[in-house]
C-alpha cells in the first residue's frame, strides 16, 4: 500500500526575458561587462497542500498552466519543490510525458526492460510480464522497432502498459492518454478502475471530468498554482465548471466589445410522465423532460440545450446534446416550453439526476444546473445492474 502526503508545496522558476532576436543581438549579449536582464520569478504552484491514504485515488483539474504537471513531477522527485515538504511511501509508476524514460535508439521490448530497471523490478519479472505488455499496447508488429519512429500514440500506449503492469503501489497518470484514440483510451480506463479496486493508489490529470467523477475518491482544483477546492470529486468539479462559466462571461477588455448576458432564463422544469408531474416512475414508462424558458431581450435567443442522466455517484449514464446533433432551440421574445421526449426508461431501481447545461449561439456554455432534476425508478421486477434491457429466453430443441 501507497501513502502521499504534500505539505505546503510551492515551486518558482525564474525567468529571463533577454533572448536575441538576431546575429547582432545574440553578439552584443555577449559583450564584456554586459549583464543580462534580471530574472522574473514565477510561481509555478503556491502553499499546496493534500494527502492520499492507501488506496485512495486522487484526480487533479484545472485549465492548462495551472500547475498540474509541475505538481505530478514534484511528486515523482523529478523535480524539487522551492519550498514545502514531499512523503511518499511505496513503489511509485508514473506516466508523466510522452517518451519519458524511453532511449529513442532502443527498440520498444528493450525499453520496457530499460524501464522496468529504473522501477527496480528484476529482469525475470519483466520477462514473464512481457507478452501482457506487447498485447496490451497493441504493437507487437513495431515492438522490436527503435521508438524513435514510433508515433505518439505509439508511445503512450507502450508507456501506460509498462506503468500499469510492473504492479506499482502508487500510479500516476498525467493527460498523456489524450493522444490515443477513443477505443485505447477507453481500455485505459478500465485498467485505471481494476488498478482502482485492487486497492492501487492513484493520481491522475484529466481534462475529462467525467472519469475524476467517476473513477476517483477525491479531488483537487488548481487554478494558476493555487489551489481552490479539495474533495469529493463531484463537488470539486461542480465548482471548476462554474468558474468555467464564470470566465466565459467575464467582461471584455476596455478596448474591446462587451459581451451581452444570457438572455435567456429558466421560469421552471420538470419531469411528466403520461402527462402529469412526476419524481418518480416505474422501469420502462415513458418520460419527458420539460422546461419553461424565458426570454428577456426583444430578440430571439438561439441556442443548444444539453442533458445528461447520472447517478448520484457521478456515473454518466446517457446524455442528449443538441450541440452534438446539430439542433437549436429558438425562444423569444416572451416565454415557450422546450421538451424532450423519451419513449421508455429502462433503469434498475434507484435514485438518478438530470444535469442541463445551455450553450450560446457560438457554443460556448453559458449556463448549468447540477442536478436539474432528481427522480426515482421503481423496477417491479428483479433489477441486478445499470438498465434493464428487454429480451426473452428461447429454448430450441
Amino acid at each position: 500500500m501507497a501513502y502521499l502526503r504534500a505539505e505546503h508545496i510551492s515551486k518558482r522558476f525564474q525567468l529571463r526575458r533577454d533572448r536575441a532576436d538576431s546575429v547582432g543581438g545574440l553578439l552584443m549579449r555577449m559583450l564584456p561587462g554586459r549583464r543580462p536582464p534580471p530574472a522574473e520569478p514565477f510561481w509555478a504552484l503556491r502553499d499546496v497542500s493534500f494527502e492520499m491514504g492507501p488506496g485512495v485515488s486522487f484526480g487533479i483539474v484545472g485549465n492548462n498552466g495551472s500547475g498540474k504537471s509541475t505538481l505530478l513531477k514534484i511528486v515523482t522527485r523529478t523535480m524539487l519543490p522551492t519550498t514545502g515538504r514531499i512523503a511518499v511511501e511505496g513503489r511509485v509508476s508514473a506516466l508523466i510525458e510522452l517518451g519519458a524514460g524511453f532511449h529513442p535508439d532502443f527498440t520498444g521490448r528493450e525499453n520496457v526492460y530499460l524501464n522496468a530497471s529504473i522501477l527496480g523490478i528484476p529482469r525475470r519479472q519483466i520477462e514473464r510480464k512481457m507478452e501482457e505488455i506487447i498485447d496490451f499496447a497493441e504493437i507487437r508488429p513495431f515492438i522490436d522497432t527503435p521508438v524513435k519512429y514510433y508515433s505518439s500514440g505509439m508511445h503512450a500506449r507502450l508507456g501506460f502498459a509498462v506503468a500499469t503492469s510492473v504492479e506499482p503501489d502508487l500510479l500516476i497518470v498525467d493527460e498523456v492518454l489524450a493522444v490515443g484514440d477513443e477505443a485505447f483510451q477507453q481500455k485505459c480506463m478500465d485498467r485505471i478502475f481494476r488498478m482502482k479496486r485492487e486497492g492501487v493508489n492513484i493520481l491522475l490529470v484529466s481534462h475529462d471530468l467525467g472519469s475524476i467523477e467517476r473513477l476517483m475518491d477525491q479531488a483537487l482544483w488548481l487554478d494558476r498554482g493555487v489551489m481552490r477546492a479539495q474533495g469529493r470529486p463531484r463537488d470539486v468539479v461542480h465548482a471548476y465548471r462554474e468558474a468555467l462559466i464564470g470566465a466565459d462571461a467575464a467582461p471584455a477588455p476596455a478596448d474591446g466589445p462587451e459581451p451581452a448576458a444570457p438572455a435567456l432564463e429558466l421560469v421552471s422544469a420538470h419531469c411528466l410522465s403520461q402527462g402529469r408531474a412526476v419524481d418518480q416512475i416505474r422501469a420502462g414508462d415513458p418520460l419527458t423532460v420539460e422546461w419553461t424558458w424565458a426570454c428577456r431581450g426583444p430578440e430571439v435567443f438561439q441556442g443548444a440545450l444539453e442533458l445528461s442522466l447520472r447517478r448520484p455517484d457521478g456515473l454518466e449514464i446517457a446524455r442528449w446534446s443538441q450541440l452534438k446533433e446539430g439542433r437549436q432551440i429558438a425562444v423569444g421574445p416572451g416565454q415557450a416550453r422546450v421538451a424532450l421526449d423519451l419513449d421508455a426508461l429502462w433503469l434498475a431501481t434507484g435514485q438518478y439526476e438530470f444535469d442541463c447545461a445551455l450553450f450560446d449561439g457560438q457554443g460556448r456554455r453559458i449556463w448549468e444546473a447540477r442536478p436539474l432534476l432528481t427522480l426515482r425508478v421503481q423496477a417491479l421486477d428483479f433489477s441486478a445492474g445499470l438498465v434493464l434491457i428487454p429480451h426473452r429466453w428461447r429454448v430450441e430443441a
